[in-house]
């Protein structure tokens, strides 16, 4: 079994909201950013993760340990606060912790990287805890999720500050919504029997995917947009959204069999790694002056 720390952390769910981040690297790093700033900016984003998700386990260690560990990147039972491995107070220090040190590393960067972290790591607060909850209300759930994303997408743009399209951005937001949609459906079993009501839960797998449709016209009308006005970088990063998106949507609702979403979670988090971690070459590579990128 892994480490207690390691299942308190879990990582591996960060690829998630490291696919924005890494990608807004990759688009706004330049030559002449600071080498030093790319590293804070990474322990921040780090030390972010590792708030937000200790603050999840200490609010879902009551129903966490009914869970089967189907369609997560863990079984929640084995978590180390459901375990006793771990104890609340212990969690809520090492928490602490993290918050201070994303906050600290952010404010080194810039005013601007401030903020925005100090943004997520409300958000990863008020998703998990009560008396907010996102996480079990219907639409809070999946718009508290997206504009995460959406903002540590700009996070990872303000390191370098180019690129700062607020169409992209805007793109950003949607294609979060679009892809965290299929995540809370495959939960909805568990959701259900603990009781929490997501969106899923209340408005039920076939609406909830069906929504996908919509967000993905509007994404990619969006995408054609800055398609016809972006530079060479954007349009490349536009057509890999159509190319991905599009199908995506696709086989998340045929995948539904009654209320069941027959989709692993690597499903997500394979490709997201892939270009998470393609997104953070070409940045370095941007940022080493051995790739040059016309305006």
């Amino acid at each position: 079994m892994k480490s207690k720390y390691i299942r308190l952390l879990r990582p591996i769910a960060w690829i998630t909201f490291f696919f924005p981040f890494a990608t807004g690297f990759g688009l706004g790093i330049t030559s002449k950013s600071n080498p030093f700033h790319v590293i804070f900016a990474f322990i921040a984003f780090i030390s972010w993760m590792s708030f937000s998700f200790i603050v999840n386990s200490i609010a879902d260690k009551d129903v966490d340990k009914l869970h089967n560990g189907r369609s997560k990147d863990m079984n929640l039972a084995n978590q180390p606060l459901v375990t006793g491995e771990i104890t609340e107070k212990k969690a809520l220090y090492i928490g602490t912790m993290f918050l201070f040190s994303s906050l600290l590393f952010a404010w080194l960067i810039s005013y601007l990287f401030f903020l925005l972290i100090l943004l997520v790591d409300v958000f990863g607060y008020v998703y998990s805890m009560p008396p907010t909850r996102f996480k079990a209300k219907p639409i809070g759930d999946i718009l508290c999720n997206a504009l995460s994303a959406g903002v540590i997408f700009i996070a990872g743009l303000s390191i370098g500050g180019a690129n700062m399209n607020p169409v992209m951005i805007l793109a950003a937001f949607i294609m979060a919504s679009i892809f965290y949609i299929p995540t809370v459906v495959t939960d909805h079993e568990f959701d259900k029997k603990v009781g929490l009501k997501t969106s899923a839960v209340f408005f039920g797998p076939k609406k909830i995917l069906q929504a996908m449709y919509p967000l993905t016209v509007v994404l990619v009308i969006i995408a054609l947009i800055i398609f016809l006005t972006g530079n060479l970088e954007l349009k490349v990063v536009t057509l890999l959204i159509i190319i991905y998106t599009i199908p995506s949507t696709l086989a998340a609702n045929m995948k539904l069999k009654g209320e069941r979403l027959y989709i692993h979670e690597n499903w997500i988090l394979v490709p997201f790694a892939l270009i998470s971690a393609a997104f953070v070459i070409y940045g370095i590579l941007k940022l080493s002056g051995l790739l040059i990128i016309s305006s």
